[in-house]
């Protein structure tokens, strides 16, 4: 025999030598063997693995496991349930519900088997884990109270809020918040005892420590609140609010624009060019924070869960509304073009001042204005909607004599 082939056969013999049972046997020519011995041995291996799998009716349950059993016994302590196995589950009074004898339920199993042989379940805690699961599935929100915090092993910083619940469905169940999940700007101190809202992230019985895993958020229940309040909102909305910051809200914005909270936690955006007198007035020259202002919802994204407000489209909106043809009314030169000059009469409302409409100096030349000037006009005309808005000098003192 070559040396390879000798090698070869050596590194075989001694592959089979580490296997045992069934494996042991796969190795083995079949005219060697007992007739069904092979097929007897899978079978026994197969019930093997079933077993220490857990797949079998016989395997003891473990902590955190769901059970299901019949009630076949009661006492002040507690009940007794048939899990069916050779020994009973044994349920405490306080985890027991309102279970009679011969309800069949699930349970959650809180201990291993003891001394005696019996394992500790809960039917109250696998009502609970079932409760969660439904509410995690639907996304709602639960009222939870902060009980203590929570520290990092490592740095001892605190690393969350551990809650409770205390309503009567989830009574006694435990959970954690994170910092990361917690509202922008939290006084972790101040939040003892304090019971506040929150929406499931996870939840998984199987999992975690003692009381399962469960982990839950402060921020996706306050953005679950905002986006449902700015999906109320419609585009032309009158709105009141406070204003509470000024901003550059574009990258290349040399001017600032004003940040409005309308209440129950919606921070809306005044854009600059929104803001009324701009751009010969700034916000933050027109504005102070803490004012109170009135403004129109200009723009509505609740899955972005952005609003935007105008304060220009309101006071035009009301302008317009008072406007009407032969008024005379103060106005501001804008701009001057050949034809004419645009000029400002209040909240953002604009006019154009033709040259034909214009009056006559003393000396009988045209009048001329600068951009800033101030003086009198007469509305002549105003379309419907708003768009154009005609405006006179030579007319004045005639409308002035009606």
């Amino acid at each position: 025999m070559s040396n390879a082939k000798a090698k070869a056969a050596k590194k075989t013999k001694n592959a089979n030598r580490k296997l045992f049972g069934l494996d042991r046997l796969r190795t083995i020519d079949p005219e060697f063997l007992a007739p069904d011995e092979l097929a007897t041995a899978e079978l026994q291996h197969q019930q093997m693995t079933d077993l220490l799998g857990g797949t079998s009716s016989a395997t003891s349950p473990f902590p955190k496991d769901f059970i299901t059993g019949e009630v076949t016994g009661k006492s002040k302590k507690g009940i007794y349930v048939n899990i069916g196995l050779k020994y009973d589950a044994f349920v405490p009074a306080t985890d027991a519900g309102n279970l009679e004898i011969g309800d069949n339920e699930t349970f959650y199993v809180t201990s291993k088997r003891n001394d005696e042989g019996i394992v500790t379940a809960s039917h109250v805690q696998a009502k609970s884990w079932q409760a969660l699961k439904e509410i995690n599935e639907a996304g709602e929100h639960v009222a939870v109270r902060v009980f203590s915090l929570a520290s990092d092993r490592r740095t001892k910083k605190v690393a969350g809020l551990r809650i409770v619940f205390e309503s009567d469905a989830l009574k006694g169940v435990r959970g954690f918040i994170p910092n990361s999940e917690l509202s922008f700007g939290s006084d972790v101190e101040s939040m003892l005892n304090k019971v506040i809202n929150a929406k499931i992230q996870g939840v998984d019985p199987h999992k975690g420590g003692e009381f399962g895993y469960l982990v839950l958020s402060q921020k996706d229940a306050e953005r679950d609140n905002i986006t449902r309040q700015i999906a109320a909102f419609n585009l032309g909305d009158t709105v009141t609010g406070t204003v509470v910051k000024f901003i550059k809200a574009g990258k290349n914005d040399t001017d600032l624009s004003v940040l409005v909270n309308i209440g129950n936690g919606v921070t809306g955006l005044i854009y600059r060019t929104e803001v009324i007198g701009y751009p010969r007035r700034k916000a933050n020259d027109v504005l102070k924070i803490g004012e109170t202002i009135e403004v129109e919802v200009t723009k509505v994204q609740p899955e972005l869960q952005r609003i935007g407000f105008s304060m220009k489209a309101l006071g035009k909106k009301r302008t317009l509304r008072m406007l009407e043809p032969g008024m005379v009314v103060e106005a501001e030169i804008l701009r001057a073009k050949a034809y004419g000059y645009f000029a400002h009469i209040g909240d953002g409302v604009e006019g154009l001042l033709h040259v034909s409409d214009l009056g006559n100096t003393a000396s009988g030349k045209r009048e001329s204005f600068q951009p800033g000037a101030h003086t009198q006009v007469v509305v002549l005309h105003i379309e419907a909607d708003g768009s154009r808005i005609a405006l006179g000098r030579r007319q004045i003192a005639d409308f002035l004599k009606k």
